[in-house]
């Protein structure tokens, strides 16, 4: 036989071994409730387009890959970014987690996400909702819609008050026949319904229409294991997928309340239950799905039943659970490695070692070395050094001149022949530095960094802005408003990342703890790039600067917060 017909006849495996030993493996995580591009920064499919090209691969890589998340599913995104989106991660054009979709959702003309998501722009409104008031319009967009290939219908079914980011809105609720028609004429096309409920009344029609699944739930009251809503519920097979954190977003504490609780009675009840986050990965990580899960928990699941909604159940809720949600032969390989078991301690998903997309490694965590560096010393003959660029703009000179004496290394960036900005190092014999000091006089920004034992504390101004700072300070000042820097390393792998914060001087106000009154000023805190999502509330004690009491949100504020119990 030819060299050419074996080659023809016989291929070669590579197989890589990984040793787990001492690991723990377990299924990628699925959520069932995600929006990928939400209109914020789009208005045009020319800026989709970019916005597909540019930023989704490093949001795949960066953002949802490193924490596990697998398979999404996408609840509404401007549709031609989402079907070209499919189509280039099918094809492997873009590598990410396996995208099943709604496409554009059914509301009423000037419902939800019309009159929100598309407020700002007629495109998003256009790409992003069916507005219906006709069975014919129905019809249509139901047609249109299996033509495109969706996965699932989805339509918003809630009217009234909406709050949309700090802005309180009244948008209209699709007709109840309607909304019938919608998951009736889905069925006869292969295509479930999904819907966006907030409101009690409003799910218990959606089940009695036989809606396939019900995203957020019930967040107006607490349900009972006796409510005859639970034996409906059951009676109808509908799944429910809760968005926890979601809640939290909400103007109304009491939702996030609601949302806990019914979601614990739901799941005794046996209700099929799925994850989802409803995470804007737009602009969060998967930070996001690893919270929602310590919130199943926080409701009352065990670590591993927080695991199993958001694995085996989200795949039969996708309809792909012959091949995903198990670690088992002749599934998808897409897998976790984890260093801690997050069975024993939901907070444990964090310590990801290694995440798989069928059988491929698309995120491993690199050990950190330790290493025996050895005392150096410059030569006799050596006091500094000057670099130039390239293309002559700029001009770098570091002195070592006072390395031998006082264990201290200066840099100076020179542009146009001036400095620019200068760095002194004290370093230990090997030349690990233990402290760092940089001034860049032209924005105001002086670092400095300084090893103590294991940590190391950054304060300083970054362009202007303080990066350590203390409330009790700004309290005493005549400033209304402060902008202020945190770095730290949100996403547990050891990036450090850069928080801008704004606190405001919210009023005064008289705090009462275990019987004892402090005159207060209120602040609010807000992370600036999401205004709309969280707020932080701060009540300092007027006389000593100090903190007496703090949370999150809404009325009561102080509910997940602290509270002071002495000063001393």
């Amino acid at each position: 036989m030819s060299l050419s017909a074996m080659a023809a006849n016989c291929f070669i495996r590579i197989v890589s071994v990984i040793d787990g030993s001492g690991y723990t493996l377990m299924p990628g995580l699925i959520d069932a409730h995600v929006h990928i591009q939400g209109g914020f920064s789009c208005h045009s499919e020319a800026e989709s387009d970019i916005f597909l090209r540019d930023r989704i691969p490093q949001i795949f890589s960066e953002g949802v890959l490193p924490y596990g998340i697998t398979t999404i599913k996408d609840l509404d995104a401007p549709k031609h970014f989402i079907y070209k989106l499919r189509d280039k991660l099918k094809s492997g054009e873009i590598t990410g987690p396996e995208l099943l979709l709604v496409g554009p959702n059914f509301t009423a003309p000037g419902g939800h996400p019309a009159s929100t998501l598309g407020s700002n722009s007629p495109w998003a409104r256009a790409e992003m909702a069916i507005e219906v008031s006709t069975p014919e319009q129905v019809s249509t967009g139901i047609r249109e819609l299996k033509q495109a290939g969706v996965d699932f219908l989805k339509f918003t079914y809630q009217g009234g008050d909406y709050w949309y980011f700090d802005e309180k809105q009244t948008i209209r609720k699709i007709d109840k026949a309607l909304m019938q028609q919608i998951i009736r004429e889905g069925k006869e096309n292969g295509l479930l319904a999904t819907a966006h409920a907030f409101y009690y009344d409003d799910v218990k029609e959606l089940l009695e229409a036989g809606i396939y699944g019900i995203e957020h739930g019930i967040l107006d009251r607490d349900i009972e294991p006796d409510d005859p809503i639970i034996a409906l519920w059951k009676q109808s097979g509908t799944r429910f997928v809760p968005t926890v954190n979601a809640m939290t977003y909400e103007k109304d504490p009491s939702r996030l309340a609601h949302s806990l609780h019914n979601l614990k009675v739901l799941y005794d009840a046996g209700i099929p239950i799925a994850m989802g986050t409803d995470n804007m990965l737009e602009n969060m990580t998967g930070a996001i799905e690893h919270r929602e899960l310590a919130y199943y928990v926080e409701a009352g699941l065990s670590p591993m039943e927080a695991i199993v909604l958001a694995t085996r159940n989200s795949a039969e809720h996708l309809g792909v659970a012959d091949r995903k949600g198990l670690v088992r032969e002749g599934m998808d390989a897409d897998l976790i490695l984890l260093e801690k078991d997050p069975g024993e301690n939901i907070s444990n998903i964090q310590f990801i070692d290694k995440v798989f997309l069928k059988g491929r490694i698309v995120f491993s965590q690199k050990a950190i070395s330790s290493y025996a560096i050895p005392e150096y010393s410059y030569p006799n003959n050596v006091s500094g050094m000057r670099y130039r660029r390239s293309d002559s703009t700029e001009i770098r000179c570091v002195d070592v001149s006072g390395y031998a004496d006082r264990a201290e290394i200066t840099q100076t960036l020179l542009r146009d022949d001036a400095p620019w900005s200068e760095e002194t190092f004290h370093v230990a014999g090997n030349l690990s530095c233990t402290d760092w000091h940089y001034s860049r006089p032209s924005d105001q920004t002086e670092l400095l960094a300084r090893k103590d034992g294991d940590y190391i504390k950054l304060s300083g101004t970054f362009k202007g802005k303080v990066m350590e700072m203390a409330m009790p300070a700004f309290i005493a000042s005549e400033e209304k408003q402060i902008v202020f820097y945190s770095i730290g390393t949100g996403n547990n792998r050891g990036a450090m990342g850069l928080g801008e914060f704004a606190a405001e001087k919210a009023g005064e106000e008289t705090v009462t703890v275990d019987g004892r009154s402090y005159d207060c000023v209120k602040i609010t805190l807000v992370l600036t790039a999401f205004s709309w999502a969280w707020t932080g509330f701060y009540w300092y004690d007027k006389k000593s600067g100090q903190l007496v009491q703090s949370g999150e949100k809404g009325k009561n504020a102080d509910k997940n917060g602290y509270k002071l119990s002495e000063i001393h």
